[in-house]
């Protein structure tokens, strides 16, 4: 059964670095929250707004907020104003996914892990934490580290070819991610999913571009029908709208990126108006907070709000961890 696994203090995403202490007493969201130029953060109503990220070793409770903030994430990252790593005492997939991401495919090593209560707040306390290997060590005092565990997740075989590169690096890289986030989320398995809807193609900077060329760049190549959302210009006729190139070539770039891999060009954050919407009990892998709302509550679908990026790995496979609302034990009103 999902959510039946145990938690101690885990490494989800590998980096080895040190920095300064920053307790945020709650969640933090990294789209909109944080100033993507300097890492501060600048959510006027968030009890540190006007603390810095950068290089600092964040913790919090879990993140809040849009399943853009993987992207702000890279974002800070690209921006070298990135924290170094990540502490969280609750589930987290959000930034985890930004994290794997500046990590595995920029070389920006950015470390992720999850304590348990007691370990967590002793290490809160701590003025200086360093992140080695499986040790986390706070002001001289070491904290052991298990790996995160993927041993109850039971792959097709196809997932495994996926996972071991038979089917090429870009599956290869998003099998990886969707193995880890379904061990951080307790999954038992994973589900086929029949359509995605792609959130992260508004161009606000340089990591979503970033990220959307790269993977077209190394051949990925979606496998189900992909609808796309808004974009941040009309593809068509920027030009004729006087939207000034330096930021109309990046934004059409951005939503070509994804046209190459495959997607619909759709452009449009409400999918579920589409001639053909999901229907009653049908698995899709949307982002878009909105849609995703949509989806499950009118049209009785099942998907996730998968984080940005994720929603791309999630289409250049066709399956997501089948947790959360996908489980009818999670749909059940309380």
């Amino acid at each position: 059964m999902a959510g039946s696994h145990s938690h101690t203090d885990t490494l989800i995403v590998p980096a080895n670095a040190t920095g300064k202490v920053l307790q945020l007493t709650e969640g933090l969201s990294f789209w909109g929250g944080t100033d993507p130029k300097t890492g501060n953060i600048i959510d006027a109503h968030h009890p540190q707004a006007g603390c810095s990220l950068a290089g600092r070793v964040v913790l919090m409770p879990t993140t809040r907020g849009s399943c853009s903030g993987s992207g702000g994430l890279l974002e800070l990252a690209l921006n070298g104003v990135a924290p170094a790593v990540l502490i969280f005492n609750e589930p987290e997939d959000i930034v985890t996914v930004g994290a794997f991401v500046a990590t595995q495919m920029f070389d920006l090593p950015i470390g992720v892990v999850r304590l348990d209560e007691d370990s967590y707040t002793e290490v809160a306390r701590a003025n200086e934490v360093t992140l080695s290997g499986k040790t986390l060590c706070a002001d001289g005092k070491d904290f052991a580290l298990g790996q995160l565990s993927v041993d109850g997740l039971n792959l097709s075989q196809s997932d495994q070819d996926m996972l071991d590169g038979k089917q090429g690096v870009p599956s290869q890289i998003a099998m990886q991610m969707i193995q880890t986030i379904a061990a951080v989320q307790d999954a038992d398995e994973l589900t086929d999913v029949t359509r995605v809807h792609i959130d992260g193609c508004i161009y606000g900077g340089g990591a979503n571009l970033g990220f959307a060329e790269k993977m077209a760049d190394i051949g990925a190549r979606i496998r189900v029908p992909t609808t796309m959302n808004a974009i941040s210009v009309d593809h068509a006729h920027w030009r004729d709208q006087e939207v000034p190139p330096t930021f109309g070539q990046p934004a059409q770039r951005l939503a070509d990126a994804y046209l190459r891999m495959g997607a619909k060009p759709t452009f449009t954050c409400a999918p579920y108006f589409s001639e053909n919407a999901p229907q009653q009990g049908e698995e899709i892998g949307w982002s878009e907070s909105n849609a995703v709302i949509y989806a499950n509550s009118v049209l009785g679908a099942r998907t996730a709000k998968h984080p940005d990026y994720f929603d791309l790995f999630v289409a250049l496979t066709g399956r997501a961890p089948k947790s959360g609302v996908y489980l009818d034990a999670h749909r059940r009103p309380s």
